[in-house]
């Protein structure tokens, strides 16, 4: 099988030029800088890269690959609840449908984040009007070594002093491993269920960010003996906002998060088995 991805400025995108390919399955990958880009995997690339601008609309530039089979498009913006976000992703996607078309690949895999539920009709209508085979992937927050959870957790495990609010901190989610989630990708390519379906997807284990925070100790990820002090929601946003060693879209990424109703509802089981790693696996894994 051969497959195409665009996204590689995501975590999933990033990790997916390295886990995808198999003796079964050859990946080729666009992005805007090469060289760029080869600086930040910690893992060998296995997928032969392109560089190409999906917002240049370059689409007469030919890429030198095989017909492609399916494809995946991990989202390249933010947020798709922002309009000029939102623009910005349809733009990028319509491109890349026209590169598969190119490549007779009407198979396409959408990969957003959970959170963006309520604003991928825009996507949907998009897909629609090309008459791709989409399947339309919500997925829980990834963990693993690099991941926006493991830089903050490193961040402020330097801190003497950690504020948190008890409404965010509480907040639960469904982690993933990369590992794991680029297997399940794979695997719903040969589900005929899932053609032209919306599916949500996380781990069988729920995290509050407070316990996830517990666990990065309890495996020795970061130090610990931090003093852990309860303040006000605006006070926590006040601090961090200014504080975190990380850049602002990567703020606002995990501001959403903390505040966003994390549980997916895994509807896909129905149709097709797989099992998930435990996160402390998935961790050390990552190590």
């Amino acid at each position: 099988m051969d497959i195409l991805i665009s996204g590689l400025n995501n975590y999933v995108g990033q990790r997916s030029v390295s886990l995808m390919a198999d003796e079964k399955t050859n990946v080729y990958a666009i992005t805007r800088n090469i060289k760029l880009f080869e600086k930040r995997p910690f893992e060998p690339i296995r997928a032969k890269l392109y560089e190409l601008d999906l917002l240049k609309a370059e689409l007469d530039k030919d890429l030198p690959i095989p017909d492609i089979n399916a494809a995946f498009y991990f989202t390249q913006v933010p947020t798709l609840c922002d309009v000029v976000n939102l623009k910005l992703e349809l733009l990028c996607l319509r491109n890349f449908i026209h590169i598969l078309k190119k490549k007779n690949c009407n198979r396409l895999v959408y990969v957003v984040r959970l959170m963006d539920k309520i604003c991928i009709q825009m996507v949907l209508d998009l897909l629609k009007e090309f008459n791709m085979d989409y399947t339309v992937v919500l997925k829980n927050s990834v963990v693993g070594n690099g991941s926006l959870i493991d830089r903050v957790f490193k961040n402020i495990a330097k801190r003497r002093f950690i504020y948190y609010s008890k409404g965010y901190a509480n907040r639960v989610f469904q982690p993933l491993g990369a590992h794991d989630l680029i297997r399940w990708l794979k695997r719903i390519l040969e589900v005929p269920a899932f053609h032209y379906q919306v599916l949500e997807v996380g781990g069988e284990e729920e995290f509050s960010f407070m316990t996830m925070f517990t666990h990065y100790k309890q495996l020795q990820l970061i130090p610990s003996g931090q003093r852990i002090v309860n303040v006000p929601r605006w006070l926590v946003k006040f601090m961090y906002q200014y504080k975190l060693d990380i850049s602002s879209t990567d703020y606002a990424e995990l501001s959403r998060i903390i505040q966003s109703d994390n549980r997916a509802d895994n509807n896909w089981k129905a149709d097709m088995t797989f099992e998930f790693s435990k996160v402390s696996d998935i961790l050390q894994l990552d190590r």
